[in-house]
């Protein structure tokens, strides 16, 4: 920190993007098609039309919320309550309504006379998609778990046993032998699954990092289930994020309230069947609050309490009477609604291999190849530089919180992107530096791209094992600009070489974030806006939670830090508590236990 804050100093005249720069180049934020802001959408709407209508007037007056996901099934007997939801103007996401969607060659098969059921939403320009929901896992443990296909087909599983995966494959017909062999399976797959749901696909991910895949294969949205039992939220969230801007599609986040063998409902905190419900079980409310702020400042388009129509109601039925996290809920919504959260500044795009298949739940590229070193220095990156504490599936979670591991704070800041070697140089140009990461195949295009970014000034940070790969071409890339050899490091945390050295990052940060962040642990991000600079702070300890009991909160767990602008600025608030600071010198902030704070920085016009 003491080396950001220095540098915060020394080189403040690095050139900070304008705000319509970011807002309408590569980098800028996707909606959902035919929305102005953020979709905030409440999880189950009821078919009949006329009490979809009632619940859609309850939502309009308590604030609650501005589509659904998921809505009815788009089925022919549908298509009355879809009249009705082109009327009231929301966007609306559809499950397929059947137990094997996630099966190829499986039931789930919607047809013509499906799809032209959402012809009303279509006609007024309104978005609609069929979730492929948690397909990563689904792929690599479940299609060949016969207990979970006896769940599915019940009395035909045996009709049904030929769809079934071989054991220990992961799920692959026979033990591929290359990446390129892999990715070919998975886009089979996966492009088999969207024809079979009208080609209108939010592909929504969990324990897998395949969102750049989704999009390059034509999702209409690019999904994130977090919450539940799933590791690597922050990650994940760069994932998205970098395909995003990549492929030009809106991203979303859901999250879950299941939590170990519990999940959050309505009412007071009971067992039923072996798991914990109640407004107490599941996930705390105060990450559910953290997560959804975060999603929205990160760019997500939509964000999905999930289950949220069992639990922000007393019961899911007029009057509609709103929870506790109902209320909560409100409140968040109108303080997005009150804000202008800009373009999220993420100046380093960390660039993997296209065919790099990585997959931190599974530890194995693609879920099944051994990693090689250059896969265990980029899984390093993310778990233990970037986004340390996050893997609570690989490691043990505290005990006492475990919660805790789901989000974590930052030491670089929120500063991160990944694409793919596929991108092309426009995408690359947009970032200030790229920084290489793992086994990377130096194809032609690749190399125009990269030699595109460098001639345009972007600064390309690469390990001896790129510059090995690149041979004569390394010579060729120095003359198009700035690249740069990194100096080898072990990471004293993991004992293994690192792709980039810590004090390497801490000088990124310092150079190409517009304000320094010092003190307490914390989670940070900053975004552009047309009046300056906005800095997310959350503090992420002080809420102890487990599934089957209520929070605890620990009063004195405070975060403090100061914030120091890299630029002339007239003063600045903090969005939250409404405390305004002037322009002299550092900005000393506090955030309470479990809270999120925005504070906004004023540019000198």
């Amino acid at each position: 920190m003491a080396i950001a804050l220095a540098a915060a100093v020394a080189l403040g005249a690095t050139r900070f993007p304008a705000a319509d720069e970011l807002a309408r180049g590569p980098l800028r934020v996707r909606l959902l098609p035919g929305t102005r802001g953020l979709t905030f959408t409440l999880y189950g709407a009821p078919g009949d039309p006329a009490e979809f209508l009632s619940l859609v007037d309850a939502m309009r007056r308590q604030g609650l919320g501005n589509g659904f996901d998921p809505g009815p099934t788009p089925r022919p007997g549908s298509r009355a309550f879809f009249e009705a939801a082109a009327k009231v103007g929301w966007p609306i996401v559809c499950y397929p309504g059947c137990a094997d969607m996630q099966v190829q060659g499986g039931d789930c098969v919607l047809g013509p006379a499906d799809g032209a059921v959402l012809e009303p939403m279509d006609r007024a320009g309104l978005f609609t998609a069929v979730q492929l929901g948690e397909w990563g896992y689904y792929l690599h443990n479940l299609s060949h778990n016969e207990p979970w296909f006896r769940d599915v087909y019940g009395k035909e599983a045996e009709q049904h046993r030929a769809l079934l995966k071989p054991a220990g494959l992961a799920g692959y017909d026979r033990r591929p032998t290359s990446r390129r062999e892999c990715f070919d399976r998975v886009r089979g797959y996966y492009m088999s699954r969207d024809r079979d749901l009208l080609g209108r696909t939010i592909s929504v991910t969990g324990h897998s990092h395949y969102e750049a895949y989704a999009a390059e294969w034509g999702a209409r949205c690019i999904g994130l289930e977090v919450g539940e039992n799933i590791a690597f939220t922050q990650s994940k969230f760069a994932f998205a994020r970098g395909a995003s801007r990549r492929w030009d599609r809106p991203w979303s986040v859901q999250m879950s309230p299941w939590f170990g063998p519990a999940v959050t409902t309505s009412g007071p905190l009971r067992t039923e069947g072996g798991i914990a419900r109640g407004l107490d079980a599941g996930h705390s409310l105060s990450l559910d609050a953290r997560v959804w702020l975060h999603a929205w400042f990160a760019g997500a388009a939509m964000v999905t309490p999930e289950n949220s129509v069992a639990i922000f109601f007393e019961k899911p039925a007029a009057p509609w009477t709103p929870t506790e996290h109902g209320r909560r809920a409100a409140e968040v919504f109108r303080f997005i609604n009150a804000h202008d959260r800009g373009t999220p500044w993420t100046p380093v795009a960390v660039v993997l291999d296209h065919l790099a298949g990585y997959n931190g739940y599974m530890d194995k590229p693609w879920g099944i190849l051994e990693p090689t070193p250059g896969d265990r220095e980029t899984r390093d990156l993310f778990d233990h530089q970037l986004f340390p504490g996050a893997d609570h599936i690989h490691a043990k979670p505290d005990p006492s919180n475990p919660e805790a591991s789901y989000l974590r704070p930052t030491p670089h800041g929120e500063s991160f992107d990944v694409l793919l070697s596929n991108a092309p140089g426009d995408t690359l140009a947009a970032y200030p530096v790229v920084l290489l990461a793992g086994d990377l195949e130096f194809d032609p295009a690749f190399r125009a791209a990269v030699s595109m970014a460098l001639r345009r000034g972007t600064r390309v940070l690469a390990s001896t094992r790129h510059r090995a790969a690149l041979g004569a071409d390394w010579d060729a890339l120095r003359r198009d600009g700035a690249i740069e050899l990194l100096d080898a490091w072990t990471n004293p945390a993991t004992g293994r070489p690192a792709a980039i050295s810590g004090e390497r990052l801490s000088r990124l940060a310092a150079e190409w974030l517009p304000v320094a962040v010092t003190g307490d642990a914390i989670e940070y991000a900053i975004n552009r806006t047309a009046s300056g600079w906005v800095v997310e702070l959350v503090n992420n300890r002080g809420v102890a939670k487990k599934g089957s009991g209520a929070a605890t909160v620990d009063p004195t767990a405070v975060a403090t830090v100061e914030l120091l602008p890299r630029f002339a600025w007239t003063s600045a608030i903090e969005w939250r508590s409404g405390r305004g600071h002037g322009a002299e010198g550092t900005v000393r902030v506090t955030v309470p236990p479990g809270e999120t704070e925005f504070v906004e920085f004023r540019e000198v016009r």
